[in-house]
């Protein structure tokens, strides 16, 4: 039985004319070699590049392929979540405020890929877009990215509930929380947000959250004892400046 390198070698081999290059799959991972046509990436090896790395290091090559995929799927993927309005968000930066202390923390948080960064501020202050820009971030290192709002969070929780919607933590290794405050406040609500914290505390995945609202604040709003919550939110970042909308 032929390996996979062989194999893929022969489908090369059949090709009667050099397929030419597709520039939106991304290069060889190993070498840099462009990827060839005819190929969707739809999977982990359904790609071939202009080279004999296949070949010369079949181990080496499908494992960095496996990564590589996770790294070109994961931001399309993360992308489909959020709103259509949200996307532009995708392509613009978010401008740091002059001398913010704060950037610091977001770095150190992309670093980790884990534990939770609440975003606070007043509102039209880019909250959401340095929000989705720290989940896309996420996702291209290969992360399943999930945006929510907060409304949309208890309402698939529900579903999960009666088994309409797999576990929350089966399908995404980072969530984005936006606009945490105001969904009506219900004890349901309650005991999901304290398990999504929870899960982000115990380094199970990544939690960005904003909010118009300081962590004690919102917590106080959904009647709850602020102080459980409190204790697992990890970094808490203050977004200054004007409203910006409109």
């Amino acid at each position: 039985m032929p390996s996979v390198s062989e194999e893929v070698l022969m489908d090369l081999k059949r090709l009667v004319r050099h397929p030419g290059y597709d520039p939106e799959l991304p290069p060889c991972p190993l070498c840099g070699a462009p990827a060839l046509k005819g190929y969707g990436f739809a999977t982990p090896f359904d790609i071939a590049h202009d080279c004999d790395c296949v070949r010369d290091r079949e181990e080496e090559y499908l494992r960095a392929l496996r990564q590589l995929y996770r790294e070109y799927r994961r931001p399309k993927e993360y992308a489909e979540s959020l709103p259509p309005g949200y996307r532009p968000y995708l392509e613009r930066e978010f401008l740091h405020p002059r001398g913010w202390p704060e950037r610091q923390a977001l770095e150190s948080f992309l670093e980790r890929a884990a534990g939770s960064l609440y975003l606070h501020g007043p509102p039209g202050t880019g909250k959401t877009l340095l929000a989705v820009r720290l989940g896309l971030a996420l996702a291209r290192k290969g992360k399943r990215v999930l945006f929510l709002s907060e409304a949309d969070l208890y309402r698939r929780a529900r579903r999960e509930e009666l088994g309409e919607a797999p576990k929350l933590g089966e399908v995404t290794d980072a969530l984005v929380l936006d606009d945490l405050g105001k969904a009506k406040p219900t004890g349901f609500a309650a005991m999901v947000l304290y398990e999504v914290f929870e899960a982000a505390w115990r380094g199970d995945m990544a939690l960005v959250v904003t909010s118009n609202l300081a962590p004690k604040e919102a917590f106080a709003r959904m009647g709850m004892d602020p102080g459980p919550l409190l204790s697992r939110v990890g970094q808490v970042v203050t977004v200054p400046g004007r409203d910006g909308r409109g």
